[in-house]
């Protein structure tokens, strides 16, 4: 048995709300969640609150007194001591583990509400699910604290089942479902009672593993064989049980299959085709739209901003977007009206504030990032949200916790570490990203730090099988496996109705894509004076989606699915190296490396030398000739007899005649699905093969001169005939030129390097003698700098990718040319080995940028 620990769970949640009067004490615990590999279905909790440090901090107060009237935690209770009313962030210390997170104390409480208007949970007869969002109205105070509180898991409200046959409220406030219910009516719920008021809330139990018959065909040229295809699977998110609904959505499947498979630019999928089994399931939600977990602000219906914006709201070029300037000074106070910010920000000890950044209009813009309200959660299938609650952050398990300064010490240099360590509460994921919400998915079950068979979306795989007898159960192909690979590995694109950008990657499991790319909300206030309802509007204009709406889902889908094949993002967010100066190991993306790890040895930091041998994909091979093994095969007295397709052979006949040179890749490939550096183990590559018998009927190939210390060569290994120059050098996927360049300057070859500054645009490289780089210069292979977010210390393969940019051009969702936002080389190789390797050929043939 193997016991570890995966992530860290605080309850109620890290956004919290005390009363001086008027509600119950408020108490906290801090859990391990830990997996136990006898176990694999659940995560278990271990509290550990009474060995935790609680540090808090008044941003609001002024400097010198940020330290008074500090609330309190005492370990050994979890209980919460108020202390003055306001907002204080504070810390939670486990050892080398923290978490960030917020308390507002308030007077009193005047009112609560549920903030959704229905909720679906799992049946499970372990643990419950769906945890019901709890809003309180508390006293307007004054002290900058929010008038509309979330007060979710706190406690306050007592909850009932209707049918405790049929419900269960667990200690966390969740409801577990007991028994399945239809979807026609909702007669069974729960009630919540606080403050003399009772209010009710309408409850759908979904048990997510029973067997469906659901898997409908899209296109499938060998559903008998499906364990070993790499199956694609469509799922709505947020449609609605309605004719409108579910042509809109078979109309976004049948045309991102179409342009998947029929464009140029989205090659390999295109040559892969027959690789791919394709598939769609229906399964309705009660609401429209996804649950936002972000707050917004309230000053334009219309166009509500996300909190923070991730946009430029300031009138220079060179002024702070929104984000980044709330990640430094952090949030508004509630009905702000403090006068010359600037000055009070230079004050307060902020890490890395630039006033020459800061513009009136930006500071107006920051006054008014503020809401009264929080918009009401929506009900949907599988419990997806955009963005992040500011409590639903993670624990820090890269950095180790900071210590306060001593108490009274106002100038110690540990102040600006403190407070920005505390502020990092104010940086959560961005909006765009989809993932499935906590509180639809409990800590027992899902973890954002790995993959779970018993969370609720894998229960629906499982139980999935082909609509059509025999109703293969196909569904098994895409549950996570953390102890194997398996070729459908992340291969579902959920479709959300959703006209907030979003798209994602989640956890190993699929991939999340919205409808549009809008970066504000529509909303309504219940009652625009009280402001205590917040509610998206409904429906989404653009059902069924324009042609450019279905171009736009069609580019994201690729690009997310490149994540399934363990690609990075190779774009740029963030100005700056971020941590991978200092990283000692490479990453694990197959088109991703760090400065920390390729750094020459002969440029210690802070140098930014490369050292060119280290890069995982400079010396994979072009062919012209491969194809894929069909069966395992296993050496023995010098020669190895392997399967491939028998249409194929005809080639390798020539090759026999020729007395050409055969090489052998085994397939080695991570339970992760990272295939980079190739396996340089014994036997994994075997060279120098000569070809003996062929039966071109079985499709049978017998390999001479095999020594192979490996007892089995994989199905999905492959023979191949290397290509290589006239004097007999092995050609590689990076130019002999671009190599060479490499090895001299150890440098990448962006011809603009500019790495402290983020960079959308594609890189062209520097002039290289002796190389003549392709029409599009941006799709030279090499090494560049600028990926996974960040503009420095991170390194990609070519200067443009869809991986970079699946746009084409930025924001404009137009018919674009093939170019335009295709994969680059080094990434179409690692499909195609992952797919097809009999490809490899045919891809360096027809898709190499640039001539030897």
């Amino acid at each position: 048995m193997a016991v570890t620990t995966v992530g860290m769970v605080l309850f109620p949640h890290g956004d919290l709300h005390v009363a001086r009067t008027g509600t119950p004490p408020l108490k906290v615990s801090f859990h391990a969640q830990e997996f136990d590999d006898t176990k694999p279905d659940r995560y278990q909790l271990k509290e550990v609150t009474k060995d935790c440090v609680f540090d808090f901090f008044a941003p609001h107060k002024p400097v010198g007194h940020r330290f008074d009237g500090l609330p309190s935690i005492n370990p050994a209770t979890g209980i919460v001591t108020p202390g003055d009313p306001g907002v204080f962030l504070f810390q939670v210390r486990w050892g080398e583990v923290y978490l960030v997170g917020r308390l507002q104390v308030h007077e009193g409480i005047t009112a609560w509400w549920f903030g959704n208007d229905s909720i679906t949970t799992v049946l499970d007869s372990e643990f419950g699910h769906a945890q019901p969002s709890l809003y309180a109205k508390f006293t307007d105070d004054a002290t900058g604290a929010d008038r509309i509180g979330d007060i979710t898991g706190h406690g306050y409200v007592t909850l009932t089942p209707d049918d405790p046959a049929k419900l269960k409220i667990t200690p966390q406030g969740r409801v577990q479902g007991l028994a399945e219910t239809t979807d026609s009516a909702l007669p069974t719920g729960i009630k919540g009672n606080f403050l003399g008021v009772t209010n009710p809330l309408p409850v759908r139990v979904v048990d997510y593993g029973k067997a469906r018959q659901n898997l409908e065909p899209v296109q499938t040229p060998d559903v008998a064989h499906a364990d070993d295809m790499a199956n694609i699977l469509f799922i709505p998110e947020g449609f609605q049980d309605t004719d409108t609904d579910r042509k809109a959505f078979d109309l976004i499947v049948a045309n991102t299959v179409r342009e998947l498979f029929d464009k140029p630019r989205h090659q390999p999928y295109a040559m892969l085709e027959a690789g791919f089994n394709i598939f769609k399931a229906y399964l309705p939600s009660r609401d429209h739209y996804l649950t936002c977990g972000f707050r917004i602000t309230d000053d334009d219906f219309n166009k509500a901003k996300p909190i923070p914006f991730n946009g430029r709201l300031g009138s220079e070029k060179t002024s702070y977007t929104m984000q980044e300037l709330v990640a430094i000074v952090g949030l508004p106070m509630h009905n702000e009206s403090r006068f010359d910010l600037v000055t009070i920000w230079q004050g307060q000890s902020l890490k890395g504030f630039d006033p020459s950044r800061v513009d009136p209009k930006l500071i107006a813009e920051w006054r008014a990032h503020d809401a009264v309200g929080i918009l009401h959660a929506r009900d949907t299938a599988f419990g997806m949200y955009l963005g992040q609650r500011p409590g639903d952050r993670p624990f820090g398990n890269s950095k180790p916790p900071v210590k306060p300064p001593a108490l009274g010490d106002t100038t110690h240099v540990d102040l600006s570490a403190f407070i920005a360590r505390l502020y990092e509460f104010y940086s959560p994921d961005a909006t765009r990203t989809l993932a499935p919400d906590p509180r639809r998915n409990p800590p027992e079950r899902y973890s954002p730090q790995r993959e779970n068979p018993g969370a609720a979306l894998p229960r629906f795989f499982n139980g999935s099988q082909y609509a059509f007898a025999p109703f293969h159960p196909i569904g098994k192909n895409w549950v996570p496996d953390t102890t194997k690979f398996k070729p459908s590995r992340g291969l579902v694109a959920m479709i959300c109705y959703e006209d907030v950008d979003g798209g994602t990657t989640f956890d190993g499991t699929a991939t999340a894509q919205t409808m549009a790319a809008k970066r504000t909300v529509a909303f309504t206030y219940a009652d625009v004076v009280d402001k205590r309802e917040m509610r998206r509007r409904d429906p989404l204009t653009g059902v069924p989606p324009t042609a450019a709406a279905l171009l736009e889902i069609a580019n994201t889908v690729a690009h997310e699915f490149g994540h399934s094949f363990n690609l990075g993002d190779e774009y740029e967010d963030a100005s700056g190296d971020g941590d991978a100066a200092t990283a000692t190991a490479d990453l694990t993306d197959d088109n991703l490396s760090v400065l920390g790890f390729l750094r020459d040895p002969g440029s210690p930091a802070p140098g930014r030398l490369i050292d060119p041998g280290k890069v995982k994909w400079l010396d994979l091979h072009r062919m012209i000739l491969s194809a894929k093994i069909t069966a395992p095969a296993r050496p023995a007295g010098g020669a190895i007899t392997v399967t491939i397709d028998p249409r194929y052979t005809g080639k390798w006949v020539q090759a026999q005649k020729d007395g050409t040179e055969v090489w052998l890749r085994n397939f080695s490939i991570t339970k992760d699905g990272v295939q980079l550096p190739l396996a340089k183990g014994p036997g994994e590559l075997l060279t120098g093969l000569k070809i003996g018998t062929i039966d071109a009927t079985a499709g049978k190939i017998t390999l001479s001169g095999v020594v192979a210390p490996l007892a089995e060569y994989r199905a999905g290994s492959f023979l191949y005939i290397p290509f290589k120059t006239p004097d007999g050098s092995l050609v590689s996927v990076v130019d002999k030129k671009v190599k060479e360049f490499l090895f001299l300057t150890k440098t990448p070859l962006n011809r603009d390097l500019v790495n402290d500054k983020v960079r959308k645009e594609d890189d062209e490289p520097v002039d290289i003698a002796g190389f003549a780089p392709p029409c599009n210069a941006s799709k030279t292979v090499g090494v560049f700098e600028g990926g996974n977010a960040f503009s420095g210390g991170h390194y990609r393969p070519a200067g443009s990718c869809k991986m970079r940019n699946h746009y084409g051009t930025a924001n404009v969702w137009t018919e674009i040319s093939q170019d335009a936002g295709a994969f680059c080389y080094v990434c179409k190789w690692l499909i195609v080995n992952r797919v097809d390797p009999s490809y490899h050929a045919i891809l360096s043939a027809a898709f190499y940028p640039g001539e030897l």
